[in-house]
């Protein structure tokens, strides 16, 4: 039975690789998957096939089906990998734009209106949804933004296409203090030219909890908003605009407050972006 023992150890090293990754996630650390993970990956798939191959060669049934079974969750992680990659949308504001008056919908199914912005600092984070643990992650890394943000005189709002029965779930689950926005028709999401026309959603009302992040079981293709951080003066102009080209990576803790910081006089330069995608001169990330 070597063949199913090599599916077994092959299986085990790309779970353990996968389970690496995820704690990294889980732990707020938005980068790419380590080398070590990757390399856990290929190297359980490579023992996959290779037991497959072993029980078509021996003539065991036992083997193939394990080896295979191991190819297929092989598959399953390399297709979410290789599909990470967002396409760009066309960004409708750029930095020194006035921001587009918008209207959604809070939690507790109230209207919510963007006038409510005027006079204030806003940092302004459109995300995929609360099903997403990248997404789930980043709120989490903003919400310990939360007082230092304050203190600079900045809130957080952050909207997505969640449902307001969805959105309540999130911010209590993720006891978030800031302002959450629904934008269920994905009117605003569209206005700002921040749609994701085509990515993989994972949603339903059964719920796994995996190191903090709520996973559902229900796959699907679906639009949704590009991750994509604005930052609002008192007046109403995009100070500073971050978007990423890669869902499973996002901004530092750093990079948001040093912007903020730089944005407003308060600091140097803003530090160095985090493995997301670079913005332009010109403060246009989707030109």
């Amino acid at each position: 039975m070597i063949g199913v023992t090599m599916a077994a150890a092959g299986t085990a090293a790309m779970l353990v690789g996968v389970g690496q990754y995820f704690v990294q996630v889980a732990g707020g650390d938005l980068r790419p998957p380590p080398a070590s993970a990757q390399a856990a990956v290929v190297s359980g798939a490579a023992t996959c096939l290779g037991a497959a191959a072993t029980g078509v060669w021996t003539g065991q049934p036992a083997a193939v089906a394990a080896g295979v079974g191991g190819l297929a969750f092989a598959s399953l992680a390399l297709g979410v990998y290789t599909n990470r990659r967002i396409p760009r949308g066309s960004l409708a504001v750029s930095v020194g734009d006035r921001i587009l008056p918008f209207e959604a919908t809070t939690p507790d199914g109230e209207p919510f209106s963007s006038e409510a912005f005027a006079g204030r600092r806003v940092l302004l984070k459109f995300f995929r949804g609360e099903w997403c643990p990248f997404c789930q992650a980043e709120l989490r890394g903003f919400e310990a933004m939360r007082e230092p943000l304050a203190a600079r005189g900045v809130s957080i709002v952050a909207l997505s296409k969640d449902a307001p029965e969805d959105a309540a779930r999130h911010r209590a689950r993720d006891h978030l203090g800031f302002q959450l926005l629904c934008d269920p028709r994905m009117t605003v999401i569209r206005q700002y030219g921040v749609e994701h026309h085509r990515s993989l959603q994972v949603r339903g009302r059964a719920r796994v909890s995996v190191l903090g992040a709520s996973l559902g079981f229900v796959p699907s293709v679906a639009a949704m908003a590009i991750p994509t951080t604005l930052l609002i003066d008192e007046t109403g102009v995009v100070r500073w605009i971050d978007q990423t080209d890669d869902y499973m990576v996002r901004s530092s803790v750093e990079r948001v407050l040093g912007a903020v910081d730089a944005a407003f006089g308060e600091g140097g330069p803003v530090p160095s972006l985090v493995r997301t995608a670079p913005v332009p001169t010109d403060g246009c990330p989707a030109c």
